[in-house]
């Protein structure tokens, strides 16, 4: 009987009016035929809609441990537009010669195979790989992903070794791509960091036995940059929400959500109307959405909902278009940065700094615990939490939540007004 999955087997002397009947039985059908030669036992040719191919089962001499007989392997010999029946018959000829002599020969060929294939790949340029680096984050590959990237490129870029093999780095070019980046420690720490977790996915892949990366001793290694102190006074926060220079009204409007809301700039620029509940006076990222990848949901105040305004728009419109180019994400940061500098006379403005002073006055001017405050910030669990408590305390502390930011609420219209 015919098995749809299977297919149907057929024995006898495969021939060529056999092959001919085969072809015609899976056209009828649309499944796989089998043909198992009568003259030489293990020896198959499978016809499918697109292929024919010949294989030979066979079982290794000798016994495994606890005296079972080996299991049955099954070899590839080739196609039917490369081997007639008779070469076939030989070429199965030559497999069982093989297993005689104690070989494996389905084994050595997938070596041969894994060989030849490790060869291809070693011969492959970085920038090539590059390529199969950014295929591996997926199709919607996160920022963090999209920075990694970036810094991978533009290392291979600085070290100028486009053509270069995986096997022609050693670990000097690492020292050398440090070496550029000293009056930048930020700068170089990214761009070892990216390059060498680059050398590790090669590592993963088998195309290198060593990341050069590893021979740079930690003393040599870029050191993390000193954290960033600075903080906004409360006249400086007025500065920036009632700008006495020029400003777009769209940049205004972002820059003031900012500072309402301690989200990071990217996670903003992004929002999009239905992540907004203005009834309930929530916003809820989805744990795509953040950069520690867990779902958060921001109290909002009535401050801040004077900002946002009434209507929002279609569900997948974002609240905050920022680029000229309609649904695109905000890139220019540098331009809208330098843009709120002129405009308010904060000459060192960031975007980030805005968070920290989030932290810095509510805890200056209130009690409230700082697990909650940094809650706000939705920083990762298990950098703010440890041993049991990373574990068992899952609670979100929304009302908390909601009681520091009405307070926040009431300190900014003190500010602004």
């Amino acid at each position: 009987m015919l098995n749809e999955k299977t297919g149907q087997t057929l024995k006898g002397k495969i021939d060529r009016k056999l092959i001919d009947s085969a072809v015609k039985k899976q056209r009828l059908t649309g499944s796989r035929v089998v043909l198992a030669d009568t003259e030489c036992f293990g020896l198959r040719l499978v016809v499918n809609s697109k292929s024919a191919s010949w294989t030979y089962a066979y079982r290794c001499r000798g016994f495994v441990d606890g005296g079972k007989r080996h299991p049955q392997k099954t070899m590839k010999l080739g196609d039917l537009a490369s081997l007639n029946a008779i070469e076939a018959r030989f070429a199965a000829e030559n497999v069982k010669a093989q297993v005689r002599e104690g070989n494996d020969p389905a084994s050595e060929a997938r070596a041969q195979k894994r060989v030849l294939a490790l060869i291809a790949a070693r011969q492959k340029s970085l920038e090539q790989w590059l390529v199969e680096y950014g295929l591996s984050f997926g199709t919607n590959p996160t920022n963090h992903q999209q920075s990694e990237l970036a810094h991978v490129r533009r290392a291979i870029h600085e070290l100028k070794i486009f053509e270069a093999s995986p096997d022609d780095i050693v670990t000097a070019d690492f020292r050398r791509l440090i070496q550029m980046h000293l009056g930048r420690p930020s700068t170089a720490r990214h761009r070892f960091g990216a390059f060498s977790r680059f050398f590790d996915f090669l590592l993963d892949n088998d195309v290198i036995l060593k990341n050069p990366a590893d021979g740079v001793s930690k003393s040599k290694r870029p050191k993390p940059s000193n954290p960033r102190e600075r903080f906004y006074t409360e006249e400086e926060l007025k500065c920036l929400w009632h700008p006495s220079g020029p400003i777009h009204d769209k940049y205004l409007r972002f820059l003031r959500f900012m500072i309402c809301v301690p989200f990071r700039e990217g996670e903003a620029s992004r929002l999009q109307a239905k992540q907004v509940d203005l009834v309930r006076k929530e916003i809820r990222l989805h744990w795509e959405d953040t950069k520690n990848k867990e779902a958060f949901t921001m109290p909002l105040h009535d401050l801040v909902q004077s900002v946002i305004g009434p209507e929002l728009g279609l569900p997948d419109a974002l609240v905050f278009p920022l680029s000229n180019i309609i649904g695109k994400e905000m890139t220019a940061w540098s331009y809208f940065n330098n843009a709120v500098r002129r405009a308010s006379g904060v000459s060192d403005f960031n975007f980030h700094d805005l968070r920290r002073t989030f932290m810095t006055l509510i805890s200056e001017k209130t009690n409230f615990i700082e697990s909650h405050l940094d809650g706000l910030l939705n920083h990762k669990q298990s950098e703010t939490r440890s041993g049991v408590m990373r574990s068992y305390q899952q609670a979100k502390h929304l009302n908390q939540r909601r009681q520091v930011m009405q307070f926040w609420n009431e300190l900014l219209i003190d500010i602004v007004n």
